[in-house]
This record gives structure tokens, C-alpha cells and sequence, in this order.
């Protein structure tokens, strides 16, 4: 039968000892391990120690049988580490959020014209890149460039990841900026989009309201509104929108 053959980073997680006979101690807090394992000519598994880049050295920490070792160590891959190899998709995401960070203190500072250039450069590294998509709009709305926020905003809505149930944050903070940018239609379209990720938030039913009502649409307005508020019965400001919105339905013309 052939041994099968062991070859990568792998981890073990476990508690730390530290200091020597009366002085020591475990901490309590688990460690991720990492080494290099790769099966030898006796069938067991060596363990090498690694260097900071992640490439092995050639000292040999331990030698354990390949039962041991399964039982104890897990493949690098399996979770979020610096060793673990980055592939070009992993490198493009990394230089994207580099330029979207310098991008963010530009925001900050509202140099608006900065920032929607690293923004940006951010899209040319990460075309489907969300935050960098979501920032260039706002840094042109800032700017009162409508038309370029739409546009930027349009080339969001084509991206499909935008409404992983992951990225809620990013799907409402989006609706949002469209409808300060009243771009009522996208920002319905958005929102309609986001319930059928998570048709439980009420909060996405009070954006929909919002913006409908900002469009003058109040009657489709507490539509939602009542939907808002039969979820969470206490929404105060779905409460007060609804009665801002009956109110003026109710005034003479």
C-alpha cells in the first residue's frame, strides 16, 4: 500500500507553557502552531520550523507518526493566516484595499478629489471590488457630481456580491448614499434586492419607505412602513414616518 504523502503548512492549536520548574505556567489562551510537515523515509511525519516568510528551515522540531499527526494538526488553508499561500485574486484584494485605505483618510480630510482618484486606482487593481466602487460614488457626491456618482453606483449594482448576506452593511450603506444622491429608483431597486436576501429587516423596509416618500410616493411609502413595523413593533421611526406621511395625506389641497 502506498503511505500517503504529507507536504505543507499545518497547525495545532494548544495551550502555551512557559518559564521552567516552579515558575511554570499555561497560559490560557490557545495558540495556532505552524510548521512545515512532510512525510520521511521511515513513513512519519517531520515537523520543521519556519521562517517569518513562511518558506522552512531545516530544523526539525518533531518526528510523529502520521496517525499523531492527523490527529493533531490541520491544514494552513483551513483557516486565515499569514502563512497560508496567497493566491491572485488574495494579492489583487490586498492592493485594492491598500489604495482604498489612503482613500478613506482622503475622505476623512474631505480632500473628495484624492480620494475618488485612489478609489479609483483601487477599482483598476479590483474591478469588482465593492468599498472601492461604494467610496468613488460618495467622494462624488461630496464633489456634486451627481452623474459621476450615478455611473460609479450603476457598475455597483452589476456586481452580485454586493448581496451576499456578508456584505449587508455594504448593501445598505450603498441604498443610502443613492438616495441622499436622490437616485430613488436605484435606491428601491437596491433595497428590494437586499429583502430577498434578508426579507426579515425591518430596517430595510423603512429605507424603501424613506425613499418612496422623499419621492413623493407616501401611499406606497406606508406600505412598507406597515411591514416595518409588524416586524419590530416598537420601530419609533417608522412610527413617526408613518404619521408624517398620513398627516400630510389628510391635509386640504
Amino acid at each position: 500500500m502506498t503511505q500517503e504523502a504529507i507536504k505543507g503548512i499545518f497547525y495545532e492549536t494548544k495551550k502555551i507553557e512557559a518559564g521552567t520548574m516552579a515558575t511554570k505556567r499555561v497560559h490560557d489562551t490557545p495558540h495556532d502552531l505552524h510548521y512545515y510537515a512532510k512525510t520521511n523515509p521511515k513513513g512519519e511525519v517531520d515537523l520543521l520550523y519556519l521562517k517569518p516568510d513562511g518558506s522552512p528551515t531545516s530544523i526539525v522540531m518533531e518526528s510523529i507518526p502520521l496517525d499523531d499527526f492527523k490527529a493533531r494538526f490541520k491544514d494552513c488553508s483551513t483557516h486565515q493566516c499569514d502563512f497560508k499561500p496567497k493566491t491572485e485574486d488574495d494579492k489583487k484584494r490586498e492592493a485594492a484595499d491598500k489604495k482604498i485605505n489612503v482613500a478613506q483618510k482622503h475622505m476623512e480630510k474631505k480632500e473628495y478629489h484624492a480620494a475618488a482618484f485612489e478609489y479609483g486606482q483601487a477599482i483598476k487593481v479590483d474591478n469588482s471590488n465593492i468599498a472601492a466602487h461604494l467610496g468613488k460614488g460618495k467622494a462624488h457626491l461630496e464633489l456634486g457630481e451627481v452623474d459621476k456618482a450615478k455611473e460609479t453606483f450603476e457598475k455597483l449594482s452589476t456586481i452580485d456580491t454586493i448581496y451576499d448576506r456578508d456584505n449587508k452593511h455594504l448593501f445598505n450603506e450603498y441604498g443610502i448614499e443613492l438616495r441622499r444622491g436622490k437616485m430613488y429608483d436605484l435606491a428601491i431597486s437596491n433595497y428590494v434586492k437586499a429583502i430577498e436576501i434578508d426579507p426579515d429587516d425591518e430596517a430595510l423596509y423603512f429605507n424603501i419607505a424613506r425613499a418612496l416618500h422623499e419621492n413623493g410616493k407616501g401611499d406606497e411609502a406606508t406600505k412598507y412602513l406597515q411591514k416595518a413595523m409588524e416586524i419590530k413593533p416598537d420601530f419609533n421611526e417608522a412610527k413617526l414616518l408613518y404619521g408624517v406621511i398620513t398627516r400630510q395625506g389628510t391635509q386640504p389641497k
